[in-house]
């Protein structure tokens, strides 16, 4: 468990995520713009549902733009020893006693819900804010919490906090 190479998946996963809304916005901008897209009556909404769907898809790219960059600039803490879970932790939670796989999360302000692998399990993003992130934050190494995933609610052992 390394959570500089979890950060650094987290930075290329958050660029791959705005490179793909930019080139949405960019589609769906040549659409509205498209002179096939100019409305031939006055019940023809095809090209004001194109610019629609081109100003969200630029205000997509902004939100993704910002996340990435923020991300990649933040400076992580540098903990000697973690003795509770908190912003910038990477957690491993062990299922107590089910066959479901262990789990990673990565507490972060940013980009919270951004769902990865690491290490072929599933890395998820949360924030503070979230439920999962309130149940995290401020617990130690050997705790357990129970987490709800899939409709089921699930006990889990924190096994290693970075």
């Amino acid at each position: 468990m390394n959570r500089q190479n979890v950060i650094n998946l987290l930075v290329n996963a958050l660029e791959a995520r705005f490179k793909t809304a930019r080139s949405a916005a960019l589609q769906a901008r040549e659409a509205a713009v498209n002179e096939e897209s100019v409305a031939e009556t006055k019940y023809d909404t095809f090209g004001l549902e194109s610019s629609y769907l081109a100003h969200g898809q630029s205000q997509r790219v902004i939100e993704c733009e910002n996340d990435w960059l923020q991300f990649s600039r933040q400076v992580p803490v540098k903990f000697a020893v973690i003795d509770k879970v908190c912003l910038w932790s990477l957690v491993r939670l062990v299922p107590v006693d089910s066959k479901l796989a262990s789990r990673f999360f990565f507490i972060s302000n940013i980009a919270g819900g951004l769902a990865l692998e690491y290490q072929n399990l599933p890395l998820v993003l949360v924030s503070p804010a979230t439920p999962v992130g309130k149940i995290l934050i401020g617990q130690e190494e050997g705790e357990c919490v129970s987490i709800t995933i899939s409709g089921k609610l699930t006990e889990f052992e924190i096994d290693a906090i970075q």
